[in-house]
């Protein structure tokens, strides 16, 4: 299967043309992950994938996590445990998935855990008219264009991402205030084997460095400069998309939409790659 890859006006995005991911082969994924390494975030138009089918597709590059809660008490979709429904509406007076119709702030999914998940999958089913595009920041390339007495100061820097809240505002299920995971803000890319930033969400969050446990004035430099307009892509979405993204060296966030419209989107987590995909020698965060 040949495709074609059209970088999109950003420094993060690459849109993947003339490929059916329900029918992959061996040599078309491959070119495919060799396209992901240099572009975090793959864009992939015109897609109808069964959950079956994007179940081996997400099975193709690792091992997969279920469904997270995300606000809800269950997001997966009846049936497929690895597979969460982001929606707004409901059914029989239960909401079908998580994640509403807010704003969604900055953040990288489930770094609140020693082990994040290293990339995800989502799929467009049902969209709004206007609205509830998602926005994604490349934070390799943030890491590169740190100034170097910036660079200096994060190194060997960590920084607490919390568990408690999720990227809408709404307490996570099942968690409580002060829960969280240090990581440090520098990383090794598993895609990649580049260096990158790990920034997580801003709420609740503190950075350490050497002897001081809470420099806010160097946590607001980095998202100063992380913000910047020439890191970041906007996706307008249309229905049938699907977007894979580095989940460690990206974070995205959600434009809210009209709250009487309705918006489904099927999403799988990558827990780990397969090892043939990995950048051997890389550590994940």
């Amino acid at each position: 299967m040949s495709f074609t890859l059209r970088p999109l006006p950003s420094a993060v995005a690459a849109e993947a043309v003339g490929l059916d991911l329900g029918l992959l082969d061996s040599e078309a994924l491959a070119r495919l992950v060799e396209a992901w390494r240099r572009h975090p975030v793959l864009v992939v138009r015109g897609q109808d994938l069964a959950p079956e089918e994007q179940l081996a597709f997400s099975r193709s590059l690792g091992e997969l996590d279920l469904a997270p809660p995300f606000d809800v008490e269950n997001s997966a979709l009846e049936g497929f445990a690895e597979i969460a429904v982001v929606s707004n509406f409901k059914r029989g007076g239960k909401p079908v998935g998580g994640l509403g119709d807010g704003e969604l702030s900055w953040h990288s999914d489930m770094t609140f855990v020693p082990s994040p998940p290293v990339a995800c999958i989502l799929h467009a089913r049902e969209l709004p008219p206007a609205g509830g595009d998602t926005l994604f920041l490349n934070l390799r390339a943030a890491w590169r264009g740190l100034p170097d007495q910036l660079r200096r100061r994060v190194t060997s820097a960590r920084i607490f991402h919390d568990r408690a809240y999720t990227s809408a505002g709404t307490l996570r299920k099942g968690a409580e205030e002060g829960q969280g995971t240090w990581h440090k803000v520098r990383i090794t890319d598993p895609v990649s084997g580049e260096d990158s930033l790990l920034l997580g969400r801003r709420r609740n969050s503190r950075i350490a460095c050497g002897e001081s446990q809470d420099d806010g004035d160097l946590l607001e430099e980095l998202w100063l400069h992380a913000g910047r307009s020439e890191f970041i892509y906007r996706h307008v979405w249309r229905p049938g998309d699907v977007l894979l993204w580095n989940n460690l060296v990206t974070m995205h966030r959600r434009d809210a939409f009209d709250t009487a419209a309705r918006r489904l989107l099927h999403r799988t987590q990558i827990r780990r790659l397969h090892s043939r995909w990995e950048w051997q020698g890389a550590s994940a965060a």
